[in-house]
């Protein structure tokens, strides 16, 4: 009897003494999304996304910033209707031959997730990016991919 307390006691101490990255459960996610770039008031992106995280996307520039990038929020709402919160992020566009287009290159443009409601309530992750935006044409296409990571 001893020993099995002292094992369940061990047993316990072990699993509160775990990182908390150790109780999360996370899954790969990947796909595409693409933008109206200024559709709403003249300063919000609204577009459909597909794949894992399929559903719409919303994005506001808050900012364009002295270095050449720009602060932007995201809203995201999936087909579920779950919501997906963001920080703001910082995209650092890469210069094309047109000076109406812009690259993103992997890396260059990072949303870290904070939560959010339904399935994303209490989840992080980040998620990066790829393509490219056309301020003339006033779209934007991207290849999204990153980690999203759920509570136990």
């Amino acid at each position: 009897m001893k020993v099995r307390s002292l094992v369940l006691l061990l047993a316990i101490a072990l699993a509160v003494s775990l990182p908390v990255s150790a109780q999360l459960r996370c899954e790969t996610v990947g796909g595409v999304l693409m933008t109206n770039i200024n559709v709403i008031a003249g300063v919000t992106n609204l577009g459909p996304v597909f794949g894992d995280l399929q559903g719409s996307v919303g994005a506001t520039i808050l900012s364009q910033n002295g270095d050449g990038t720009f602060t932007v929020q995201h809203y995201w709402v999936t087909s579920s209707g779950d919501t997906i919160l963001f920080r703001p992020a910082t995209l650092k566009p890469t210069a094309t031959d047109d000076p109406n287009v812009v690259a993103v290159k992997w890396g260059n443009y990072i949303s870290d997730i904070a939560g959010g409601a339904g399935k994303y309530l209490n989840a992080i992750g980040s998620l990066s990016y790829f393509g490219l935006a056309d301020f003339k044409q006033l779209t934007l296409v991207l290849r999204y991919t990153g980690q999203v990571c759920y509570p136990q």
